[in-house]
């Protein structure tokens, strides 16, 4: 493993951890302590050892950990000759377990916020295969060194669609510039189509309702005139009229009657006048079709 597999992968910011290269060298806790000792001497980049009882995962003992601890007096003497578990047991190492499908973004983050005496630990990843899961090392270095190249592949991406930007700003302003033009004429299309079924709906109808309610005010005061004339000259009509004139009420049906024409045709040129504003107002508010041609 070397820093140029680390540049020679197409990582995006969609890459996880196990799209990196990963460590995957493993060692079981009955084995020596010179058996590490020898794994790291071969392996000088080694970030650590993964630890295994039975070949199941148990843990981990990283390079710094364990040279750290080594270094000290008679720990070699103590610990070369008997098996990992007792140094395991001895250091119980704290470790940062991830997903492999976690995000080297997100990895990244939570590698940094770890405290001092962990940020530059390995990270065991969790990838799970076909069969099973597998446990695997990840150097810090290249987890940064990737993290790294996201970001500057991210800027490449974002200076080229800038550029790219710049090249075609004219023609997306003119394109914009036409499409503002469709727009208006569309509006004022929908406009003048409003208008006239406006007119043709609720402005012509209303106008005919006002005529006959005109005509039928007379009708009924030509009508009241001849009943009025009627009671004068023929004040004892035959029993089944008088009955009919009490039953309805004949001078409270004229007073009524004229009333309730005369507030309908009230509301009804209330209609028509509304209908005459709007069509002012909504004549001030669209741009002449030229002016926007000339834009």
């Amino acid at each position: 493993m070397n820093i140029t597999k680390i540049d020679e992968l197409r990582l995006d910011l969609h890459s996880k951890l196990q799209d990196l290269p990963l460590w995957n060298e493993n060692l079981e806790l009955e084995d020596s302590g010179n058996r590490l000792i020898q794994l790291f001497e071969q392996e000088p980049l080694i970030p650590g050892v993964i630890l295994t009882q039975n070949h199941n995962y148990v843990g981990m003992i990283s390079r710094r950990q364990f040279f750290e601890f080594m270094s000290r007096p008679y720990s070699l003497g103590l610990f070369a000759e008997r098996a990992i578990s007792h140094l395991y047991d001895y250091l119980q190492p704290e470790i940062s377990e991830l997903s492999g499908n976690t995000t080297v973004i997100e990895a990244t983050q939570i590698a940094l916020k770890r405290t001092f005496q962990l940020v530059y630990e390995p990270i065991v990843v969790k990838v799970l295969t076909a069969n099973s899961q597998v446990y695997q090392l990840l150097d810090i270095h290249n987890l940064l060194l990737a993290h790294s190249q996201i970001q500057i592949l991210t800027l490449r991406k974002l200076e080229q669609a800038e550029s790219q930007s710049r090249i075609h700003q004219a023609d997306l302003d003119n394109f914009k510039q036409k499409q503002v033009v469709i727009v208006q004429q569309q509006r004022l299309q929908i406009w003048e189509q409003l208008k006239t079924d406006i007119n043709r709906e609720i402005l012509h109808p209303t106008k005919l309702i006002i005529g006959n309610l005109i005509h039928a005010n007379r009708c009924t005061q030509d009508l009241s005139q001849i009943v009025n004339l009627y009671q004068q000259h023929y004040p004892q009509p035959v029993p089944e009229i008088q009955a009919a004139i009490g039953k309805i009420k004949i001078d409270v049906f004229n007073r009524e009657l004229t009333e309730l024409l005369s507030t309908t045709k009230n509301h009804a040129k209330r209609i028509q006048k509304f209908v005459h504003s709007w069509e002012d107002i909504s004549t001030k508010d669209i741009p002449d079709v030229e002016e926007l041609n000339h834009a």
